[in-house]
């Protein structure tokens, strides 16, 4: 019985998920119409400033040799992957208040979108996890146009450890994603539902200045390398350059997969605890406009 039981919510879960995911595809189309144009040349030039700043101060600094002395190469990773890990820290928050906030609405009746998922038997999972999916195509978008972008600047990634790289990018997406369930579990534990969530704020903040998105950690003073090793972006984004640019691998490695693993086992289980007791919450607590 128990074995049916589960059988039945696993398919329930399936047919949701795809609906909900089929519905935000069919609305992506306004996003490609009107936004992606604009999204292509934002981040261009975006990276093309960052390209031409870090040329105006000596390309080839020895700095950079670790990571086979090449700046463009270096710089366009980190844009790829923050851009990743910055939509990871938000996606789970921002469909969480979509579907809190939400509306159902038919024939001049509304109803919330959670108290419909209610009472259709909807699983909370479900459109939760087709918006944040839906996002990452935007995403899977931008880190293409980035690196379209590298490649018109000289980008060399040619014989690089992919399956390395890729590993360090997804634990340490696993751990960024514990982070974002943290500040999704906010809303409700705190009542940080409008405005700016501190915590995904204060990551994002930090990332951006010391886990070596845009320059070499070694430029840092100690005192700022010492919050970078609290970050797991800043053991991603290291073994994804060093896997692809001097074609490391995991016995090379280990100490930073070993750092980022134990942050990702710790924050991921963490950030899930959190989340499933904030939507708890949501049964005795009510968000006020």
């Amino acid at each position: 019985m128990n074995i049916e039981r589960l059988k039945a919510r696993i398919a329930l879960f399936r047919t949701n998920f795809f609906k909900f995911l089929l519905f935000n595809l069919f609305m992506r189309y306004y996003w490609l119409e009107w936004m992606l144009p604009f999204h292509v040349v934002n981040l261009v030039l975006g990276a093309s400033t960052w390209i031409f700043f870090g040329k105006s101060f000596q390309e080839a600094s020895p700095i950079y040799q670790q990571y086979g002395g090449d700046f463009v190469s270096f710089l366009i990773l980190g844009l790829m992957l923050n851009s990743l890990y910055t939509y990871t820290l938000d996606a789970f928050r921002v469909a969480t208040l979509f579907i809190l906030r939400g509306r159902v609405g038919s024939m001049g009746q509304q109803l919330s979108m959670y108290d419909y998922l209610k009472l259709s038997g909807i699983p909370f999972s479900a459109p939760l996890l087709a918006f944040v999916v839906n996002g990452y195509i935007e995403e899977l978008i931008s880190i293409f146009i980035y690196f379209c972008a590298g490649l018109l600047f000289g980008l060399r990634i040619g014989g690089g450890n992919y399956p390395v790289a890729l590993l360090g990018v997804l634990v340490g997406l696993l751990a960024v994603a514990g982070i974002g369930l943290i500040s999704a579990s906010m809303i409700t534990i705190v009542g940080a539902w409008k405005g700016v969530e501190p915590i995904s704020w204060l990551v994002k903040v930090l990332t951006g200045l010391v886990s070596g998105v845009y320059f070499p950690l070694e430029v840092l003073p100690e005192q700022l390398q010492a919050i970078s090793r609290v970050l797991p972006q800043t053991y991603a984004m290291r073994i994804a350059r060093l896997a692809l640019l001097q074609g490391f691998g995991l016995s090379e490695l280990w100490a930073d997969f070993a750092a980022l693993t134990f942050i990702a086992s710790i924050l991921f289980p963490l950030g899930v605890a959190l989340y499933r007791y904030s939507i708890d919450l949501v049964r005795v607590k009510t968000l006020v406009e």
